[in-house]
C-alpha cells in the first residue's frame, strides 16, 4: 500500500485499516460544496479526528472546479479571494494549524499564455488572503506550477500523474516538486473506495501535512523512491528473476512508471503496485530515472563502509550532464544534505560524501560545504596517521573561489594526495591533488583528514 494516499471520499471509519496497510499520510479536499457523484469529498472534522486519532498525518487541496475540462472561469480573480476565504474557514473550523500547507487544483493542462496568466491572477488571490497563514501549494501540471513558482506565489507543488502534461516531466526531473501523483485510480481494499497514490520528493523538508498538535516534517525514507520510465519502444518485460532465464510475468508498454526498489547487476528490481513490496525484475537499460536514482547492491563479503559506497557509485561512470540538463543522480546526493536537490552545477563534491556515509548508517555534516568536514570537526581527526577510505578535506581559493574540497582518501606522496570523489572533472574519479600548492586555477591546501 502506497504511504501517501489522495481520496475524494470520507475514509475515517477506515483509519485504522489504512494505517495498519502502512498509509502514513492522507490528502483530503475541502470545497466550496459536495456533489451528488462526491457527497463526503469535503473533510470533516469527525473524519480528521479518525484520522489522527489512528496516527495519520492529513494534507489538504481545495478545488472548486479547479479549471477542469478547460473551464477557466473556475480560475478567476474574484473566485480566488472567494476560494482562498472558503479555505481559511474550513481550516478554522477543522482546528488545522498554521504552518501547513494548503493545496489549490488547477485539474487541466493550460499552456496558452492567457490562461497562464488568469491562473497566476488566481493565485495571486488566493495568497493575499491567506496572508501568511498557511504555506501555499499548487496540484497541476508542471508548467503552471513552474509559472506560479517563479512568480514566488507556491512554496508547495504537487504534480499531477498525467505525464503527458506540459512541463511535468521537466518539473521532475529539474526537481520542481513535492508530490508527484504516481499511481492513480486504485482501489482501496475495503468500502469501494478509489484513490491515487503519490511519491514524496526527499529533497524537501515536508508537503504541508499536519497532525494533531501541528505541522510535521516528513522522514527522509517515506515516499521517497526512486522512479524509472520504460524506454523500450515494444514494452519491457517484468520477469521473476534478474536474469533472462526466469520467466515473464508481464509485459508493460512504453513510458509506463515504475518505482526502483534495488539494483542487482543490469537488473532493476521494481515495484509496479507502489506499495514498496517487489514485483520482479526489469533490465536496467529500458529504464530511465525520471526520479532520483538506486544505490548500487553491494554482494559477497564486502562490508558496508562509505568507501564501498564510494567505489560502486564510480563504477557506474556518473557525470555532470551537458547543457541544461542535470543527472538525477547527483540530485540523490544533493538530497542528503540541507537545501535538497539541485542541479550538476552546484558543487557536490560534500553531497557524494554525505551520500555514501548515510548509505554506510552513519550521519553526515548535511552541508554542501566541502569544509563543514573539517569546521565542524566531523569524526576524528587522523591526518598523521590516514587510511584508505577516511575523508580527506582541502581549502580551496582561487578563480572568485574560496571554498573547499572533500573526498575519500586513496593514498599519498609527500606532496600529493590521491583521492576518489565527486566533482573530480565534472564527475566521480580518482584524482591527485597537492597537499599545499596549485592545480588548475586553484589552491588547495590539505586542512584535515576525518574517521568516523
Amino acid at each position: 500500500m502506497q504511504q501517501i494516499i489522495d481520496v475524494a471520499h470520507n475514509v475515517g471509519p477506515y483509519a485504522q485499516k489504512l494505517a495498519d496497510l502502512g498509509v502514513v499520510s492522507v490528502i483530503r479536499y475541502y470545497n466550496i460544496s459536495n456533489s451528488s457523484n462526491l457527497p463526503s469529498k469535503c473533510l470533516t472534522k469527525a473524519e480528521l479526528t479518525a484520522l489522527h486519532a489512528a496516527g495519520l498525518t492529513v494534507a489538504v487541496v481545495f478545488q472548486a472546479g479547479g479549471g477542469a475540462n478547460g473551464k477557466l472561469s473556475d480560475l478567476s480573480d474574484a473566485n480566488g479571494s472567494r476560494d482562498a476565504k472558503r479555505a481559511l474557514k474550513l481550516a478554522a473550523d477543522l482546528g488545522q494549524p498554521t504552518g501547513s500547507g494548503l493545496y489549490f487544483a488547477v485539474d487541466h493542462d493550460y499552456v496558452a499564455p492567457g490562461d497562464l496568466a488568469q491562473i497566476v491572477s488566481y493565485f495571486a488571490k488566493v495568497k493575499a488572503e491567506l496572508d501568511g497563514r498557511y504555506v501555499l501549494g499548487v496540484y497541476g501540471s508542471g508548467l503552471v506550477a513552474r509559472k506560479l513558482h517563479d512568480k514566488g506565489l507556491v512554496d508547495l507543488v504537487w504534480l499531477s500523474g498525467s505525464l503527458g502534461w506540459s512541463g511535468t516531466r521537466s518539473a521532475l526531473k529539474d526537481g520542481l516538486w513535492t508530490l508527484f501523483q504516481k499511481d492513480m485510480e486504485l482501489d482501496l481494499p475495503f468500502g469501494g473506495i478509489d484513490y491515487d497514490g503519490n511519491v514524496f520528493n526527499a529533497a524537501v523538508a515536508h508537503f504541508g501535512q499536519f497532525a494533531a498538535d501541528g505541522p510535521v516534517e516528513t522522514p527522509r525514507a517515506v515516499g521517497a523512491s526512486a522512479t524509472f520510465a520504460i524506454t523500450a519502444r515494444g514494452g519491457l518485460n517484468l520477469r521473476a528473476g534478474p536474469g533472462e532465464s526466469f520467466g515473464v510475468i508481464q509485459k508493460y508498454p512504453l513510458d509506463t512508471l515504475v518505482r526502483g526498489v534495488k539494483q542487482i547487476g543490469d537488473w532493476t528490481q521494481v515495484d509496479i503496485q507502489g506499495d514498496g513490496a517487489s514485483d520482479g525484475y526489469m533490465h536496467s537499460s529500458y529504464l530511465k530515472a525520471e526520479i532520483g536514482g538506486l544505490p548500487v547492491a553491494l554482494t559477497g563479503s564486502i562490508s558496508k563502509t562509505p568507501i564501498d559506497i564510494a567505489q560502486a557509485e564510480l563504477s557506474l561512470g556518473v557525470a555532470e550532464v551537458p547543457g541544461p540538463d542535470s543527472n538525477p543522480r547527483i540530485g540523490m546526493y544533493h538530497a542528503t544534505t540541507e537545501g535538497g536537490k539541485a542541479p550538476d552545477q552546484t558543487a557536490w563534491c560534500s553531497s557524494f560524501v554525505s551520500y555514501c556515509v548515510e548509505q554506510a548508517g552513519m550521519k553526515g555534516t548535511d552541508s554542501k560545504g566541502a569544509r563543514s568536514w573539517h569546521d565542524g570537526e566531523w569524526g576524528q581527526d587522523v591526518t598523521a596517521e590516514p587510511a584508505v577510505g577516511d575523508i580527506v578535506v582541502f581549502s580551496r581559493v582561487g578563480n572568485g573561489d574560496n571554498g573547499g574540497h572533500v573526498a575519500f582518501f586513496q593514498s599519498m606522496t609527500e606532496t600529493t594526495i590521491t583521492c576518489l570523489g565527486g566533482n573530480q572533472g565534472q564527475r566521480i574519479s580518482i584524482s591527485s591533488y597537492p597537499k599545499d600548492g596549485i592545480k588548475g586555477p586553484f589552491h588547495y591546501k590539505l586542512l584535515s583528514i576525518r574517521r568516523a
